[in-house]
């Protein structure tokens, strides 16, 4: 095996430029060297959770209809990673004997924030001796590679490899039938007020495939099928996941309606998408902490806020979902956004988030959070109106409640 490049070398590369010495040596511990023959390829949608890195030979990488860009070793374009600027459908092909180097993406961001939240001095949120013996045991594993990460079902991969720009129609029906549940529940959404059109109801999920549309379905589906994994193995973690889902779900149709009200551009479907999502990473850390026997709640919320975010972007980018949607986990918290380009997904969840809180507890501290929160402006909702509010409020409640019966696969209301 190839010798890993020391720290120096490592520090003159972006990003990891940006971690100071021995945060550079920790991450180099965790790197592996791997060699390519030539002709031999390497896909980024399978390296999404590492850094890649070109140590010696030549690389040819390529997009779907993009050009194809030449790395050599050592040369300017070695100093990034390999796949940096192509999208996930990239491919590099070894035009010599190649070796690469892997570090991981996760450590190497755990390792940026650490050293920012060292340069602020004092963390915004003190963890507990439980809370924090439990959150380190999460990141040792996931460091380590040992922590268990929920696997996208079967159906679900299925989905997510159907190509949007082609639109079978008669390939996503076909997908979505191997779930009769879930191809039910499709039927089931079809008819409630969120997509009902004009007109008899949907009886059969071919009209609901040919009525909604293929983005539409396909997204659908695949959030029906990714609620499995909340279901846990014992009492205490179905309840606590289910409860996790019924959270998601809420969050998710709210985040739907707010898309639709807002006056940037948003699309509905995947506002509701990210916000089934959100919380994904929290399956692991309840999980663990139930192989751990932590019985103690506040230990366990503790863990779930200050590494369900990360957790969860993890998840998604294993997952293959795009930039915009891996993100939401770890911004849906952020009700203080900088900057000011266009709204997108986390923007419509974060607002979410808030509304629910309003309309479940009449939080007035999630009232006030709403009203001083970036991103309803970002989306271009005016939050002051208090009629507005109420509008959002009646209608997250209202409207989409058989759409959250479909989502839970309930008969009862959400």
């Amino acid at each position: 095996m190839a010798e890993l490049p020391a720290e120096d070398q490592l520090a003159r590369w972006a990003p990891l430029n940006e971690l100071s010495a021995e945060r550079l040596r920790r991450l180099r511990e965790k790197g592996e060297a791997v060699s390519l023959q030539r002709g031999e390829t390497l896909r980024a949608s399978g390296e999404e959770r590492r850094l890649v890195y070109l140590l010696q030979g030549r690389l040819s990488v390529a997009s779907r209809g993009g050009d194809e860009d030449v790395i050599e070793a050592g040369g300017e374009a070695a100093a990034r990673p390999v796949f940096d600027g192509h999208s996930r459908s990239a491919v590099a092909r070894a035009e010599t004997g190649s070796v690469l180097l892997r570090l991981p993406r996760s450590l190497f961001e755990l390792l940026l924030e650490e050293q920012r939240n060292a340069a602020y001095g004092v963390r915004e949120v003190q963890v507990g001796p439980g809370g924090m013996r439990l959150f380190q045991r999460v990141l040792m594993q996931l460091h380590a590679g040992e922590l268990e990460l929920p696997v996208m079902p079967r159906v679900a991969q299925r989905l997510r490899d159907l190509d949007d720009g082609e639109a079978d129609l008669d390939a996503l029906n076909g997908v979505v039938r191997l779930e009769p549940s879930v191809a039910a529940r499709v039927v089931h959404a079809a008819n409630s007020p969120a997509y009902r059109r004009r007109g008899s109801a949907v009886t059969t999920l071919r009209d609901a495939v040919a009525m909604l549309g293929f983005v539409t379905v396909k997204q659908l589906a695949l959030a029906m099928s990714l609620s499995a994994p909340f279901e846990g193995h014992g009492p205490r973690v179905r309840k606590r996941l289910g409860n996790t889902w019924r959270d998601s779900v809420r969050t998710s149709v709210t985040a739907a309606v707010i898309a639709r009200r807002a006056r940037a551009a948003l699309d509905a479907d995947r506002c509701l998408l990210a916000g089934l999502m959100h919380l994904v990473g929290h399956i692991p850390i309840v999980l663990l902490a139930a192989d751990e026997g932590v019985t103690d709640d506040d230990e366990l919320e503790e863990a779930l806020a200050q590494v369900g975010g990360m957790l969860g972007r993890e998840v998604l980018e294993a997952w293959g979902f795009d930039e915009a949607i891996a993100a939401v986990p770890e911004l849906a918290g952020e009700t203080q956004r900088p900057g000011s380009g266009p709204a997108d997904p986390a923007d419509a969840v974060i607002t979410a988030r808030l509304v629910c809180a309003c309309q479940q507890r009449g939080d007035t501290g999630a009232r006030e959070a709403l009203r001083s929160c970036t991103a309803p402006g970002r989306l271009g909702l005016d939050l002051d109106d208090p009629e507005t509010e109420t509008r959002l409020l009646e209608e997250s409640r209202t409207q989409m409640k058989e759409l959250q019966q479909a989502l839970m696969n309930e008969t009862s209301g959400a």
